[in-house]
């Protein structure tokens, strides 16, 4: 039964990426049904999955993301019954993916809530208090970025506040954040797309139950992703046109600067470094850049930087390009999963964004 959440999971995944009518769907629907003996219940109590009275610890990735494809559709309670039909399965398994219609309960499947009683309620005060984002925070890195090609210092300090602010502010309400980030000036953009990025990789680590330390060191990291493009001339940068040759090449090698730059900086997160150097590399293992002797698939918060990465570059007016309709961009991702990108980190992110 432990792994019918991950079924779920890979079957909401492939239709999201997929139509209902795929063979990929029909399989992941298939899997369910040969799965199931008996009848299985799955509680959501918290950020607790479990199963038949049983608590599941260390969730895998792909569990999170069944909890949170229900808990999305307000959905507490889940027992699928023994008979479950193909064409049930795949109408519930269309909803999770879709996010269209109302979750109701069918003959094999049902679905509830859970009530739990609490001795006393608290309210969030006290540490959360001091992340309150402010508007100073936020100008403190602005002029960072903007002096690094002066001074060449990054204030980790202050930008670990910020990220902290950010992460309060998602906890309160993803939409009254988002819109943070407006891109004024070109010579902005890395700062401005550095913002976003960090938002939207917050915005998955959070969607997979990540917390605390870290959720704030996948934040961090996301800040921090392209400080290497701050050691490229501006006018490779900002050039309108195609790069090609040696302006190519001084842009790809961004991601190295970058990861050598924080890797002699005191106070640097490991996480950080890692994801500097590894947010271009692809999923499938195949060459991109920075080329690797052999191949190797990027850590965790390197896919989540890798997905948000190109979705902000997509969607944000940039020097040598227009930028994507949103329902563009997000079509561009799905086909690019299970190569450039993490299937399931990318169906998850086009629910997200969706």
């Amino acid at each position: 039964m432990a792994d019918l959440p991950s079924l779920v999971a890979a079957a909401v995944t492939v239709r999201t990426l997929y139509p209902a009518n795929h063979p990929r769907v029909t399989q992941a629907v298939s899997s369910i049904l040969a799965a199931l003996k008996g009848s299985a219940t799955f509680l959501i109590v918290g950020d607790d999955l479990v199963i038949e009275q049983d608590v599941l610890r260390n969730l895998t990735l792909s569990q999170r993301q069944f909890m949170h494809s229900l808990k999305r559709r307000g959905i507490e309670r889940l027992t699928l019954v023994e008979g479950l039909e193909a064409e049930e399965c795949q109408t519930f398994i269309d909803m999770l993916a879709t996010a269209e219609g109302t979750p109701e309960s069918s003959a094999h499947l049902i679905l509830g809530r859970v009530h739990v009683a609490f001795d006393d309620d608290t309210t969030r005060t006290g540490a959360n208090a001091q992340h309150e984002l402010s508007v100073d925070q936020i100008e403190i890195v602005r002029e960072a970025f903007a002096r690094f090609r002066v001074d060449g210092k990054i204030p980790l300090g202050e930008m670990e506040e910020l990220v902290w602010g950010f992460i309060d502010s998602l906890s309160r309400t993803t939409r009254g954040i988002l819109p943070l980030a407006k891109l004024k000036e070109h010579d902005e953009y890395t700062f401005i797309h550095s913002i976003n990025v960090s938002l939207l990789v917050l915005a998955q680590a959070r969607s997979f139950g990540i917390g605390g330390v870290t959720l704030h060191a996948f934040g961090m990291a996301a800040l921090l992703h392209d400080i290497g493009k701050l050691m490229v001339p501006i006018a490779i940068l900002n050039k309108p046109g195609k790069l090609e040759g040696d302006e190519w090449n001084a842009m790809k090698s961004h991601a190295e600067k970058g990861a050598w730059y924080l890797a002699e900086l005191d106070g640097a997160a490991p996480l950080s470094i890692s994801v500097a150097y590894e947010h271009h590399m692809r999923f499938d293992g195949r060459p991109n850049y920075p080329v690797l002797p052999a191949p190797r698939m990027p850590n965790l918060a390197s896919r989540m930087t890798s997905i948000a990465d190109a979705y902000d570059a997509m969607s944000t007016v940039r020097p040598y390009q227009k930028p994507q309709l949103r329902p563009r961009a997000v079509e561009i991702l799905k086909q690019r999963a299970e190569t450039f990108y993490d299937p399931l980190l990318a169906a998850n992110f086009v629910t997200l964004v969706g």
